[in-house]
């Protein structure tokens, strides 16, 4: 049975343990890319999982930041979860910088700072795409605590 859990607040600090238990065992995100305590519980959690480490990284330094960190390796679950929780513009707007990247989107971050650097048209698309998104909105606080609470994970 899966816990149920009193706010999308102590939802996400659960999660976010997760991803700092992790790393403390030396398990880059690169290499996997949800913790597996996540994964075993559906794909419920690892959407919530990787949308509350695209907002914390996005509302630190915006999209740069997150595609710039080990944690833009989950850019293709967030653009993902975000069309799931009915935010299609935000998965609009993470699909189009993916794209951007080629065909095959770069899972290590050294790749994807590197292709950023060579690439004009990539750091315009973050830098409009950073204009577009904002994971402090009620729209997306909202969209993720009704996903949630769908999934019958709040009580």
């Amino acid at each position: 049975m899966t816990t149920t859990y009193d706010d999308l607040g102590s939802l996400d600090d659960w999660l976010l343990r997760q991803a700092i238990e992790q790393a403390e065992h030396g398990i880059s995100i690169e290499d996997q890319l949800i913790p597996q305590t996540v994964l075993r519980l559906g794909q419920p959690h690892v959407y919530l999982y990787a949308t509350v480490i695209f907002d914390g990284e996005v509302a630190n330094g915006g999209l740069q930041q997150f595609f710039d960190n080990s944690s833009g390796a989950l850019a293709p679950t967030v653009r993902d979860a975000l069309q799931e929780m009915r935010l299609p513009k935000y998965a609009a707007t993470i699909g189009q910088i993916i794209g951007g990247f080629g065909e095959q989107f770069p899972r290590n971050q050294n790749d994807r700072m590197d292709q950023v650097d060579r690439d004009p048209r990539l750091q315009i698309m973050l830098d409009t795409g950073s204009d577009s998104i904002d994971v402090w909105s009620k729209e997306y606080i909202l969209a993720r605590e009704t996903y949630a609470r769908k999934n019958r994970l709040l009580k």
